[in-house]
């Protein structure tokens, strides 16, 4: 730590600086990224602490000097915060500026550390340790540096969010409760809304549905970017076409360019319209409906696949019914087409056993051999090949930290 001088603690923006970053990024939004950088610039000058302008000032400046590059390559700003760093070593927030103009996370790490040198309490600096921590899939030191970032500066939601997140995987119920602590604490800020996101995409209906619902409520889609976020996934997981419709219509006033919103809409029009000809009787002009309609993927795959096949026993074609649910199980498995399935196939005469087989000839008929490969094993481990998990079922998943 600096000796002689006190030191400068991180700043979440003194009222006037925040006033000039909110008309900066007015600006960077309108795609004014030359004046949004100067007004950031005056933030600065109106608090040199405040970490946010420091931080929306090297961005901004990026778009106007490196437009199209997502690696920072500014020498001059390089050039300005090593002269102010070395102007006012007591200013921890230079220090961090300068990790931030290097994309190399070791690099960058040299000035985060430089910036704790200086404040071991300095929120951001730990921040982004922690998000190059993570990177590296060093997950202890991760929690470790989010932990002195809430510390360092628990009025800032963001590193909160981030600290539950941490524990997702590891430990659900302190995720939760962690997650939950930022909607009592800020509840009417961006970080509450993500924090509620996090924690619906991580339950189960009933709970599941009735956070989407809290989410949609107290957050609006048009005002909260997670709020908009919750209602891609809220959409999936409604199984009338009334309420995809609904959610549909709103959202594409949220997004009216959206061409996938503007989809759906037409998409769920035309099921409701053939789960009313069903209601009615109607089952061939249902069948005429929905053969115009392009099939959609997920749930509502699974509400068309099922409107489909009940249209086709109304009209008294069972065999009809049950082939076309057979390959749309065989493909994605789904609660309510099983049942159906189940159904269809006693009224073919066919037992739980023979509906099972006809599945499972469908999946082996259209099964392929993987692509055999060895991959190099995490931490200098024996290699991993494909051929080692022969006859065991195997998940891939492919990460790319970035």
């Amino acid at each position: 730590m600096a000796t002689g001088l006190a030191v400068a603690s991180e700043s979440n923006g003194t009222p006037a600086a925040r006033v000039l970053a909110a008309q900066a990024e007015t600006l960077a939004r309108s795609g004014k990224a030359a004046e949004a950088a100067a007004l950031f610039r005056k933030a600065i000058e109106a608090d040199p602490d405040y970490v946010d302008a420091h931080q929306r000032y090297i961005e901004t400046t990026q778009r106007v000097e490196n437009p199209g590059s997502r690696t920072p390559s500014l020498p001059r700003l390089k050039e300005q915060y090593t002269r102010w760093a070395r102007e006012q070593p007591n200013r921890a927030v230079y220090q961090l500026a300068l990790g931030l103009l290097f994309p190399e996370a070791n690099t960058a790490d040299e000035y985060f550390n430089a910036a704790l040198k200086i404040d071991p309490s300095f929120a951001r600096a730990h921040f982004l340790l922690a998000k190059n921590a993570d990177q590296r899939g060093d997950w202890e030191g991760q929690r470790q540096h989010l932990k002195a970032a809430v510390d360092g500066n628990p009025a800032e939601p963001r590193y909160l969010v981030k600290y539950a997140q941490a524990f997702k995987r590891t430990d659900p119920a302190r995720f939760r409760e962690l997650a939950l602590s930022v909607v009592d604490k800020f509840p009417s800020t961006p970080s509450a809304a993500e924090a509620l996101y996090y924690v619906a995409n991580a339950a189960s209906n009933p709970e599941r549905r009735m956070l989407f619902e809290r989410l949609h409520a107290v957050y609006p889609p048009d005002k909260f970017p997670y709020s908009a976020t919750a209602m891609y996934d809220f959409y999936e997981d409604v199984t009338t076409p009334a309420e995809a419709l609904a959610i549909a219509q709103e959202m594409a006033k949220v997004y009216p360019t959206s061409k996938t919103w503007e989809r759906r809409i037409a998409l769920q029009r035309a099921m409701g319209q053939a789960a009313a000809l069903v209601t009615q009787r109607r089952f061939g002009d249902a069948l005429d409906v929905l053969a115009r309609t392009e099939r959609p993927s997920g749930t509502h795959g699974a509400t068309w696949a099922l409107l489909k096949a009940d249209a086709a026993a109304g009209a008294g074609r069972i065999e009809e019914a049950y082939a076309s649910l057979v390959e749309s199980v065989a493909a994605v498995p789904d609660e309510r087409m099983e049942s159906a399935l189940q159904k269809y196939g006693a009224a073919l005469h066919k037992t739980t056993a023979d509906v099972t087989a006809d599945i499972w000839r469908i999946r082996d008929g259209k099964a392929k051999p993987a692509t055999a490969f060895e991959l190099e094993a995490d931490r200098g481990k024996t290699p991993v090949s494909l051929a080692d998990y022969r006859g065991r079922v195997v998940l891939l998943a492919f990460w790319f930290p970035g």
